[in-house]
């Protein structure tokens, strides 16, 4: 269904992006690492859940959203979590997986029920390599590649303990059996976090299969909402559509979020759905800014409309009553941007997401 607010995993049920998912398929297949970009709620989730299904290879997803400034532990059971669904995935090789990750000293596999547990011992030391090692021989026996999906891969980036560019590049280059296919919403995050433009990062020079998800023209959206509607027997009038499609300016996140609240939570006015939407907008607004600088809430308040360069800097010197200097706007709006909170369009700058600038109004 159209309207599940579930990542999709069926073809049927992924609205159009046919040449985004023949790309993707095609990454997976042929290339070693493969990363998914796009803005937040753009299908990313979705297109690689299927294309992965579509290929049919082994699969270890790995969601990697931490509450919170990341732990040791909270390390530990995002790959217990991801191993574990991995088991349950695929209990007709369950032997050859348990026998394979029994060279990882730190992993316990019990089968009744399935289950994983994870102990460093004394050592006290997550290998990670001593476990890519393990999937890789796990790919040799079965005759084909294990991917590794990271969703939201930029979040590694906060797990400072942890070379994972090193990691990646040594994947890269020794373990044959094993791909990696990572996403990211914030953009600019997560090309820092690969480090690809440097030619001192480790996986500088080696191939990357990139793919981008994009918005739903105006016609698209209108169609996609007909079609989600019509799955549930309920048919909104025109005027109702045609607003849905201004106000959510493509983004399918918000277009399957908002069809939901219509026809599962029975909210029918434009306020009543778009309501609990910009809540949820502005909850990450707010995480995004604590422990920032009172700057970026200045400059949020300006971006709900395209703003110039000389704009964004008269206003933040009107807000502190001083001259800034040109590097810590730009320092600004790279985060900004980076995060995917903002995008530049024309030379003028305006926030990316059409809830999230119904949000900004709110803070």
């Amino acid at each position: 269904m159209l309207f599940d607010l579930e990542p999709k995993s069926r073809r049927e049920d992924l609205y159009d992006f046919e040449t985004e998912l023949r790309d993707l398929i095609n990454g997976v297949i042929n290339d070693k690492v493969i990363v998914v970009r796009g803005l937040r709620r753009t299908g990313k989730t979705s297109l690689m859940r299927v294309a992965l299904n579509e290929v049919g290879c082994p699969y270890i997803y790995l969601d990697v959203r931490f509450a919170g400034r990341p732990r040791q532990i909270d390390l530990i059971e995002l790959i217990r979590r991801g191993l574990e669904d991995f088991l349950v995935r695929n209990r007709s090789i369950i032997d050859k997986v348990r026998d394979a990750l029994s060279r990882v000293r730190w992993v316990r596999v019990g089968v009744s029920p399935i289950h994983v547990e994870i102990s460093l011992g004394e050592s006290r030391r997550l290998s990670i390599g001593e476990l890519l090692n393990a999937i890789n021989d796990l790919g040799a026996e079965l005759g084909r590649a294990v991917v590794i999906a990271v969703d939201e891969a930029q979040e590694l980036s906060r797990v400072t303990w942890v070379d994972f560019d090193m990691l990646l590049a040594y994947a890269y280059d020794n373990l044959r059996y094993v791909k990696l296919l990572l996403s990211g919403s914030e953009v600019g995050v997560l090309d820092r976090f690969l480090r690809v433009n440097d030619p001192e990062a480790p996986l500088f020079g080696r191939y990357i299969h990139f793919v981008n998800t994009r918005r739903l023209s105006p016609d698209e959206s209108l169609d996609f909402l007909r079609r989600g509607f019509e799955q549930y027997g309920v048919r909104p009038g025109d005027d109702f559509l045609v607003r849905i499609v201004n106000e959510l300016d493509g983004v399918i996140g918000w277009l399957t979020y908002i069809g939901h609240q219509y026809v599962i939570e029975g909210k029918q006015s434009i306020e009543e759905v778009l309501e609990p939407a910009i809540a949820l907008a502005l909850n990450e607004l707010r995480n995004f800014l604590t422990n920032r600088s009172p700057r970026y809430r200045v400059l949020l308040k300006e971006l709900f409309v395209r703003r110039s360069w000389r704009e964004l800097k008269a206003a933040l010197e009107i807000a502190e009553g001083k001259p800034i200097n040109d590097k810590s706007l730009y320092v600004l709006l790279k985060e900004l941007i980076d995060h995917g909170i903002a995008e530049k369009v024309n030379e003028e700058y305006v926030i990316a997401d059409p809830i999230l600038k119904k949000a900004v109004l709110k803070l």
